[in-house]
């Protein structure tokens, strides 16, 4: 069963931008999604780093994604709650 969460109110449009690009990771690659990769396919969008690495830091708060450390010290993002 899908979770769909629709309550957007409370992150921004660029917030939902990355949602929707880690949920499209998770579900064509079936991995978590590395830091590297979130910040290329943002910035493809014109999107500049920081501001990934900070609605990536929002979304953490705000409990959307959480981050995952793997042992090759890897920064790596898990989808908690869907769009």
């Amino acid at each position: 069963m899908k979770a769909v969460y629709t309550n957007l109110s409370e992150i921004n449009e660029l917030q939902t931008n990355v949602m929707k690009f880690i949920d499209e990771w998770v579900r064509t690659e079936k991995t978590k999604v590395p830091l590297k990769e979130v910040i290329k396919g943002m910035g493809e969008k014109g999107v500049k780093t920081e501001s990934t690495i900070y609605s990536l830091k929002i979304l953490i708060k705000k409990g959307y994604i959480r981050r995952s450390v793997e042992v090759s010290n890897k920064t790596l993002f898990v989808q908690l709650r869907r769009l």
